[in-house]
């Protein structure tokens, strides 16, 4: 992973950044009081507003590259940790997983469907996984959309057409699906 900073002004002792990653934390102190434990480091100041970093270091006990690499390695591991421990993203994951085994079990389902005109085992069994599917994604189940919309497109289109509200109910969550990834991959640049 690669992590992105700019020297404004360097001298022996001073070092001034910009550094963009600061504009995902409101963490300023503790990222101050951070680098500031680190033997040879002196003072560290952020300047949030323009996403700028000043350091004080004495000069006999590290120089400039030393100082570059902490600071690197330090926001490349709080960039890692964004991506990797931002709650639900696994959890998005396998849903995005789940709802495309069931999209394409019920696209086979429909595809048999052309020949033959009684639902089976195998339909039953894409009803049962597009309906695990839907079960499984969130937490209040009885309040999300494609539970409302499954519920509702049964009682409309009836039993004999349960692949048809199996199918309105997959797209549904499908869609919300990807509506809580955009919205988790949003929170990254809060």
């Amino acid at each position: 992973m690669y992590f992105k900073y700019k020297i404004i002004h360097l001298i022996p002792g001073r070092i001034r950044l910009t550094v963009p990653a600061l504009a995902n934390t409101s963490e300023y102190s503790a990222i101050e009081e951070m680098f500031e434990s680190i033997k040879g480091i002196e003072n560290v100041r952020i300047e949030p507003i323009i996403q700028g970093m000043i350091i004080h270091y004495n000069q006999t006990e590290l120089n400039h590259k030393h100082v570059l690499r902490y600071i690197s390695l330090f926001f490349q591991q709080a960039q890692a940790d964004i991506h990797t421990l931002l709650p639900g993203r696994e959890e998005l994951r396998k849903d995005l997983i789940r709802s495309f085994i069931s999209g394409s079990l019920l696209l086979a389902a429909f595809l048999r469907n052309n020949v033959k005109h009684r639902p089976d085992a195998f339909d039953y069994l894409v009803v049962i996984s597009t309906s695990y599917t839907v079960l499984s994604h969130g937490e209040n189940k009885l309040s999300h959309p494609d539970v409302i919309t499954g519920i509702i497109s049964m009682l409309s289109l009836g039993a004999q057409n349960i692949l048809q509200v199996a199918m309105v109910t997959w797209v549904v969550n499908l869609i919300e699906v990807f509506n809580d990834m955009r919205r988790s991959s949003q929170l990254l640049y809060l």
